[in-house]
């Protein structure tokens, strides 16, 4: 078993068909895998905020810069880990793609209907 599993309850059945297994994830290669999509995705979008400069607008593109490169970075890793058998590091990444996309449909939507409301469409 892995350090980081907190709690494993079992129970068996008289017909053995399986244990019931939960699991507090405490894991460090868990966090790593939510959290490297994210912290990588950073200093991309900052750059694009960099090279696009402070103008009208061009925070908007560098935050749709980072949700995007979140998810890709995020797929990416989950599928590169599912490949070496890396499952915890895997199943946090897979998390994190999924956030970062709820989160950046969610703005997106937000945004867009802000903008929609200022130019009076109804």
């Amino acid at each position: 078993m892995s350090p980081g599993i907190l709690e494993i309850a079992k129970e068996k059945d008289n017909e053995e068909e399986g244990y019931l297994e939960i699991e507090i994830y405490k894991d460090l290669e868990f966090w790593k895998g939510a959290g490297v999509p994210i912290i990588s995705s950073i200093p991309f979008a900052f750059l694009v905020l960099l090279l696009t400069g402070y103008e009208n607008g061009n925070f908007v593109v560098s935050c749709f810069c980072f949700f995007f490169l979140w998810v890709l970075i995020g797929l990416s890793l989950a599928i590169n880990t599912q490949i070496i058998k890396r499952k915890r590091y895997s199943l946090g990444s897979y998390i994190s793609t999924i956030l970062g996309i709820i989160i950046g449909v969610a703005l997106g939507y937000y945004y867009v209907s802000y903008i929609f409301s200022i130019s009076g469409w109804n």
